[in-house]
């Protein structure tokens, strides 16, 4: 069947991960310094267990929280192990209090492949969308990166109450779109949540692995978003 629509994942997609710099920042000033290289290395390693208790739940806004002060506990016990549960709860309820105002001083920064891909996209037609585990406030840094003018469809976990790799996420976004599953694709750098998320929900997954970690996984791999429009035909 003919792809009509392409989905992309923001952050690790078409965002440069702000995450590790944030969670390096507040580490470093309550006492742990840890590089954002570290922090980036600890996610890779604890998102996939994260995924796998909290990605299929249905979950309120103080659920999602928890839900990432969870990760955020997980990340502290990989980079220091040393520390007791109730320093990492501790540590992890700070980062939660704290991500708002340092998020602010991390700049917004989009990969150099991402305008142009979606741009090109876009003139030949295809129905472009966004699927991302975020918070709701997440329309607006939608708008401050210019994104609005290329994406016609917006599904943000914080918003519809699910998150990847729940299949139901990829279902609204679908119908949003007003396509079959098979008429398809979705872009992502989490195999766990974009790619199987994405194989669950009737979607062929894309992986985009710009610093070549993820070989051997069981979908097509790619270093850039340029090569996105190659899988298409």
């Amino acid at each position: 069947m003919t792809i009509r629509a392409v989905f992309f994942d923001l952050g690790g997609t078409l965002l440069v991960m702000r995450r590790d710099r944030i969670v390096s920042k507040i580490l470093t000033e309550a006492g742990y310094p840890a590089e954002p290289r570290d922090v980036s290395s600890a996610y890779f390693r604890v998102e996939p267990s994260w995924l796998s208790i909290y990605g299929e739940r249905r979950m309120t806004g103080e659920e999602t929280e928890e839900a990432y002060r969870q990760l955020d506990a997980m990340i502290f016990r990989l980079l220091f192990p040393g520390q007791g549960p109730e320093e990492a709860d501790r540590v992890s309820g700070l980062t939660r209090r704290l991500w708002p105002v340092v998020e602010k001083t991390v700049p917004l920064e989009l990969y150099p492949d991402a305008i142009p891909t979606l741009a090109r996209l876009k003139d030949e037609r295809y129905k472009l969308g966004l699927i991302s585990n975020a918070p709701p406030d997440t329309d607006r840094t939608i708008r401050t990166l210019g994104l609005l003018s290329y994406l016609s469809v917006i599904v943000v976990s914080g918003v519809v109450g699910v998150s990847k790799p729940n299949p139901e996420i990829f279902r609204i976004a679908l119908g949003e779109a007003g396509v079959e599953a098979a008429e398809a694709v979705h872009v992502g750098d989490i195999y766990e949540a974009d790619v199987l998320g994405a194989r669950n929900a009737g979607l062929r997954g894309l992986l985009i692995d710009r610093d070549g970690l993820q070989s051997g996984r069981d979908c097509p791999r790619m270093r850039s978003l340029s090569e996105v429009h190659a899988h298409l035909e």
